[in-house]
């Protein structure tokens, strides 16, 4: 008995210190403007990442377009090795002004 009037008298002491709020006309706007406001960050963030990601896939879509274009537009086309094509851009008068000895004796016939 004697602990059941400690508790009753701890709840008392608790009902004083701590009173309970009562509802005003306020109450429920007051309480979803809260829940809205905890929310509000969520829905942005959604958002954004909505907006990122639509932005990425336009993207890769365009690279992708792009990438099959085809490359008919170039005024010279590249065709062989990489040999003959450092050959054909370099050719052998101008090899010995930077002091490349020219042999003509190879099997290429240059």
């Amino acid at each position: 008995m004697n602990e059941n009037r400690e508790l009753d008298g701890l709840f008392e002491q608790y009902r004083t210190a701590v009173p309970d709020p009562d509802p005003s006309a306020n109450f429920m706007p007051a309480l979803w403007s809260k829940i809205e406001a905890r929310q509000c960050f969520l829905l942005r963030v959604k958002k954004l990442t909505q907006i990122f990601v639509v932005g990425a896939a336009a993207i890769c879509l365009l690279l992708g377009v792009a990438l099959q274009v085809p490359v008919s537009t170039q005024t010279h086309a590249v065709s062989g090795n990489y040999v003959d094509v450092l050959a054909n851009a370099n050719p052998t008068e101008n090899l010995s002004a930077v002091g490349i000895r020219i042999d003509y004796t190879e099997p290429n016939g240059r």
